[in-house]
């Protein structure tokens, strides 16, 4: 078994020894365990024979106070490995036991909880603003700002026992790490959880032109101008708005509406039959997609999805109307929009939650 280490970089901690479950790596005793070298590029190597079977060990600096641990102080656990036959294993540490732990608003990022005036729908509405872990480090950092409907089914921050997510700032943070996006600033837009009240406010027949005016004259505004003052690209290339079923249709519905504000939509599983049960020929929004005639592509990105499963497999009647509109108007597909088929997928938060990551790369990837 062969060992490439690379370790955080700190002048007085340049040591590293492998301890685990055989005697080469001796026998889960930091001090007789197997101590690799450091090269020129900083990591550290080594190796040892290893007999078949199960071996397990930890990374280490030759005692038990100074193992690997995860950033936020957290121990890690054992890696384990059938040993077969030759492995090479590059591993790279995040932290160590006995360095102090990092703050979790620099890892995970920073929710802000808050409550504004929707001015045209005449209530308080909930916005549960993430900052991304680069945000919380720099002064100066700006950001592409995401807005999310279903607020409140939206972020890991607002998971519990009770309520599940998409988890979309776990998903931000993995695909920013990666340098596939950047890191976004994401803003959970709440809805009125009376009964009924959700489909209300997020149809584009009923009360969803509210909705997006308070995205757009009361929420953008604040956001930019308020609460993350100089942190924010505000111009449409960087200002994006997602939706599921209903939502996905309020997504599109702002692309026709609000196109010199936000530049970037993901329409996931969008409900096109609205509330009125529209056949695709008798479908308002696809009528308000043809009779638009200043949508142009214009800078824009547009997301579609959906599964196979269920009303998710009628989508495409009326999707495919919409994407026929599009390329009369010059929207080029993977370009200016793109269509991701779920096959085996059902209308459900576990299935977009599974998919998150295509929306999030096509509409901000590089």
């Amino acid at each position: 078994m062969t060992f490439e280490i690379s370790i955080p970089q700190a002048p007085t901690r340049q040591r590293v020894v492998i301890a685990g479950t055989d005697p080469a790596l001796g026998n889960w005793n930091p001090e007789r365990g197997l101590l690799l070298d450091r090269g020129e590029d900083g990591k550290f190597r080594g190796a040892c024979d290893l007999p078949y079977g199960i071996v397990e060990f930890k990374i280490t600096r030759g005692s038990w106070e100074t193992e690997e641990s995860y950033a936020d102080g957290a121990p890690c656990l054992n890696y384990s490995y059938l040993v077969a036959h030759d492995l090479s294993l590059a591993i790279e540490v995040e932290h160590w036991k006995d360095c102090p732990p990092v703050d979790p608003d620099l890892l995970y990022g920073h929710a802000i909880d808050t409550e504004l005036d929707a001015t045209q729908l005449g209530q308080h509405r909930r916005a549960v603003v993430w900052l991304p872990p680069g945000y919380m480090r720099s002064n100066d950092s700006r950001h592409p700002v995401l807005y999310l409907l279903d607020g409140q089914d939206s972020l890991a921050a607002l998971n519990s026992p009770e309520n599940e997510t998409l988890e979309a700032d776990s998903w931000v943070r993995m695909l920013a790490k990666s340098g596939a996006i950047p890191e976004l600033i994401l803003v959970a837009v709440f809805h009125n959880e009376d009964f009924g009240r959700r489909d209300e406010e997020l149809s584009p027949q009923w009360e969803g032109p509210k909705m997006a005016d308070f995205l757009v004259n009361d929420l953008k505004p604040f956001i930019d101008y308020t609460l993350c003052r100089d942190r924010t690209l505000r111009d449409p290339a960087n200002t994006g708005v997602l939706g599921f079923g209903l939502g996905g249709a309020m997504a599109l519905w702002m692309a026709l509406r609000h196109g010199a504000t936000f530049g970037r939509f993901a329409c996931l599983s969008a409900t096109y039959e609205d509330l009125s049960a529209d056949t695709p020929d008798e479908c308002e929004l696809v009528k308000a997609v043809a009779a638009e005639r200043d949508l142009k592509p214009a800078g824009k990105r547009i997301y579609f999805d959906h599964g196979t499963i269920g009303g998710e497999a009628n989508i495409p009647l009326y999707q495919n109307k919409v994407l026929g509109v599009l390329k009369n108007r010059g929207f080029k597909e993977g370009t200016h929009f793109t269509v991701n088929v779920a096959h085996g997928a059902a209308h459900s938060l576990t299935a977009w939650r599974a998919r998150l990551g295509a929306p999030l790369t096509f509409l901000f990837g590089k």
